[in-house]
């Protein structure tokens, strides 16, 4: 396929080509349309010169020659040449005549001027076209064009009563100036036409060529720019033209993109950390165990049992985070399959306090549930469940002292509101925008947790947000302080 810039090229010439050619052709009938209107002018003029003549020369007379020919002389002096044809009879035609400039040096005055005939004006007149034109429009008095021995003619019919006689007037114009004219203008326009459209073309492609220019250097930088570099950027020359905005969402893409890979390693970096870590547990355990004495053998199975505790907690948390990465791929491919069906919201939000209360006793915590009953909703149960469970996980994880941690749905008239408010020591403000993303935790929660089955993924939050979006809510922190941090789950009532 041709490029864009010949493409251009060559819309631009063949556009510019139609508009010459229709240009030039209404250019030429238009002309032609205006000679020969000025022809016809001249034409009635002369029906009327020879009308006025005739009335005042021949009238009342029968044959008489000495009146013919001062009607003849008469027109003469008018600049008019003069036939009279014997068949048909009654006929006056008549013709322009053009000084003889020669033969006025030769006779030294302006009287010496003679009018002579460009051609015999009756034996040249297409006599047969005449008769026929008269025959089919008697009373016609539109000019017509005829040709003759000499060239073309133009003609305009006229009769006229003069005394007892009906006379036929033909007034002729030849037309070989105006076909020079015609010729000359069709001659012109071949003759430019090509240049025309050749000038159109050159600078068609010098246009295109300088209007892709910018198109061209994008197009580079694009090459340039892989995952190495995607931070690097196009350049703008205009930003408020078509270009400009070209670059600028092109631009907005790569910055997408480079965020995309950004989260991408990321999130492939602290999955291998956080997978890194039970894995090695388990590993680490496992050896322990397979290491024993032979009397280790006979009296460790309190160790042994100890041993495979600490590999079923890790391996509990290892599968954890692989179905937490799992629900996130999937939702980051859009395949989360929400399964809704109606349910009571204040009903799971007390079970799924209750199924956390143990592990609330053993940090000395207590868990406070306050639900308001009829909450009616229309969503996927196991989804819900995960998220405030994770909610609940992290309110008592990060609890550093006794107290009631405390649970509450509300409800107002659009949404429902699960709020879950723990007795921590707070959150920090640098941490707090950055808390909902994933694998993220705050400096006061690495480094301080002793063993794998205590440490956080930095996944919960952000899967508990992910789910509430699924179902058209959100999830985020209402207030942290030195008293506790409060997260809620917000879910529309309409769903």
């Amino acid at each position: 396929m041709a490029s864009v810039r010949l493409r251009l090229t060559a819309w631009n010439g063949g556009v510019l080509v139609l508009i010459l050619v229709v240009f030039a052709t209404t250019g030429y009938f238009f002309l032609r349309y205006a000679t020969l209107a000025q022809i016809d002018r001249a034409l009635q003029q002369q029906v009327r010169v020879v009308t006025l003549t005739a009335k005042a020369r021949l009238s009342g007379t029968q044959d008489d020659r000495a009146a013919t020919n001062n009607f003849v002389q008469d027109l003469e002096g008018h600049g008019l040449l003069v036939t009279l044809p014997a068949t048909p009879p009654n006929t006056i035609v008549t013709a322009p005549a053009r000084v003889d400039e020669e033969g006025a040096e030769d006779e030294g005055d302006e009287r010496g001027r003679r009018l002579t005939d460009r051609r015999a004006i009756g034996p040249d007149l297409d006599w047969t076209t005449l008769q026929d034109r008269i025959s089919k429009q008697p009373d016609s008095d539109d000019a017509f064009s005829v040709h003759g021995a000499h060239g073309d003619s133009r003609v305009l019919m006229d009769k006229v009563t003069v005394g007892s006689r009906r006379m036929l007037l033909i007034a002729t114009q030849p037309l070989d100036e105006a076909n020079e004219l015609l010729e000359t203008a069709q001659y012109a326009a071949f003759v430019a036409l090509p240049i025309a459209v050749f000038l159109a073309i050159v600078s068609g492609y010098l246009l295109a060529r300088r209007a892709l220019a910018p198109v061209a250097s994008m197009t580079a930088e694009a090459r340039s720019i892989g995952a190495r570099n995607l931070h690097e950027r196009l350049s703008i020359r205009d930003p408020r033209d078509e270009l400009g905005q070209l670059a600028v969402t092109f631009n907005d893409v790569l910055a997408r993109a480079d965020r995309a890979l950004e989260q991408q390693k990321r999130f492939t970096a602290d999955a291998s950390h956080e997978l890194r870590t039970p894995i090695a547990l388990i590993r680490a355990e496992a050896d322990v165990a397979l290491s024993g004495s032979a009397e280790r053998d006979r009296t460790g199975e309190p160790e042994y049992r100890a041993a495979l505790s600490m590999i079923r907690d890790g391996s509990q948390q290892l599968s954890r985070i692989v179905n937490d990465l799992f629900l996130l791929a999937r939702a980051d491919a859009g395949q989360v399959l929400i399964a809704p069906r109606a349910m009571q919201l204040d009903e799971l939000v007390a079970s799924t306090a209750h199924g956390m209360r143990s592990l609330a006793e053993q940090k000395t915590l207590v868990l406070e549930v306050k639900v308001q009953s009829g909450a009616d909703f229309h969503g996927d149960e196991e989804l819900l469940r995960r998220a405030l469970g994770n909610l609940l996980d992290n309110a008592i994880k990060y609890s550093d002292r006794a107290g009631t941690i405390r649970v509450s749905l509300e409800q107002d008239d659009t949404s429902y509101h699960i709020v879950v408010t723990d007795v921590g020591s707070g959150i920090a403000t640098t941490d707090q925008p950055h808390i909902f993303e994933r694998f993220y935790r705050g400096d006061r929660s690495r480094g301080h947790l002793e063993s794998a089955t205590s440490a956080g993924s930095g996944l919960g939050l952000a899967i508990a947000r992910e789910i509430a979006e699924r179902h058209g809510g959100s999830a985020e922190l209402l207030k942290s302080n030195e008293n506790g941090s409060s997260f809620a789950l917000t879910l529309p009532r309409n769903v």
